[in-house]
């Protein structure tokens, strides 16, 4: 059975919150008059000139390609093998118009995502790994999301459903689905006009379907997880952004037959250059490590180096 561990791109919460910052009672078509002399407003209120409002963007489309060149491409921890892992990803998601809500801001999203995974492109995709080509972990993933955020000065709260199906190329098989309550709880803080850091919680409850042809009980990878997270952004120059992060997520197994808990380290220093306003570039080193209690899950240790391009596009 092929694991595939995901990390979290903790690089775009800091910049989030920069688009997601509003004036709450403030209408976007309006802007405040200054006053001419001290007290001019104190009898007449405070003045506005109308301006247009800009429509708005509810649907964006998005597309990211990513490769990456890892130093151990099945998670295993003897005998790793070097390879490439090609993840081309696309999306559609609707955005609600943001509204005032428990003395902040609140908008909610719904989404759509397809994505895959190749291996080997670069290094040879009949490579022998684990007695098997490489390529025999080719996959595709489905989902659907739906997320609601809140924010508050320097405060940021969400949550969502997510569902997953993958689905192996080489065995024309679903070989897992999962449905994930996931939620995040952060604060920044702005060091200087272009430094933020980021620092918080997050977690997840997931409900899966392993399919092993009969082997695994169903429910074999319900677990629950808890994690803390840290992002530092820093822009530089003409539209660069320096963003080193840090996670520690424990994933616990609910299965009743299980007694596994796994912890994850994984570090990511990232450089993204903004190419234009609906597009950018970014050049990513990380390393990862899981350890788990259960004795037949293989504990491992990578490296990675990862080359991306990424495009959104609002209307």
């Amino acid at each position: 059975m092929m694991h595939r561990r995901s990390y979290l791109l903790v690089g775009v919460i800091a910049l989030s919150v920069h688009s997601l910052s509003a004036q709450p009672g403030m209408d976007p078509g309006q802007t405040k008059i200054p006053e001419l002399f001290a007290g001019e407003l104190e009898d007449v209120g405070p003045q506005y000139l109308l301006l247009p409002k800009a429509s708005r963007q509810a649907w964006e489309l998005w597309t990211d390609l990513e490769i990456t060149g890892t130093s151990n491409a099945t998670l295993v921890n003897e005998n790793p093998k070097f390879s490439t892992i090609t993840a081309v990803q696309a999306g559609v998601i609707w955005h609600a118009p943001v509204t005032p809500r428990w003395t902040g801001q609140f908008t909610w999203e719904v989404g759509a995502r397809a994505q895959t995974y190749r291996y080997g492109y670069l290094t040879g995709m009949k490579k022998i790994i684990n007695y098997v080509e490489v390529d025999r972990n080719n996959f595709d993933l489905v989902g659907v999301q739906v997320r609601g955020t809140w924010w508050r000065d320097h405060w940021l709260a969400s949550a969502g459903l997510r569902t997953s199906t993958m689905h192996n190329r080489a065995a024309n098989h679903t070989f897992y689905e999962e449905l994930a309550l996931e939620w995040q709880l952060f604060r920044t803080w702005s060091l200087n006009p272009n430094r933020t850091l980021a620092a918080g919680l997050e977690g997840a409850g997931r409900l899966t379907n392993t399919d092993s042809y009969g082997i695994l009980p169903k429910g074999w990878n319900d677990r629950l997880e808890q994690g803390l997270f840290a992002v530092l952004d820093q822009g530089f120059g003409n539209g660069w952004y320096l963003q080193p992060a840090l996670r520690v997520l424990a994933s616990h197994y609910t299965q009743s037959d299980r007694s596994r808990t796994d912890w994850h380290l994984s570090g990511r220093v990232a450089v993204t250059h903004e190419l234009s306003r609906n597009a950018d570039v970014r050049l990513s080193v990380g390393y990862d490590q899981r350890k788990s209690t259960e004795s037949d899950i293989s504990d491992f240790k990578k490296w990675d180096l990862a080359l991306a391009l990424s495009a959104s596009w609002h209307f």
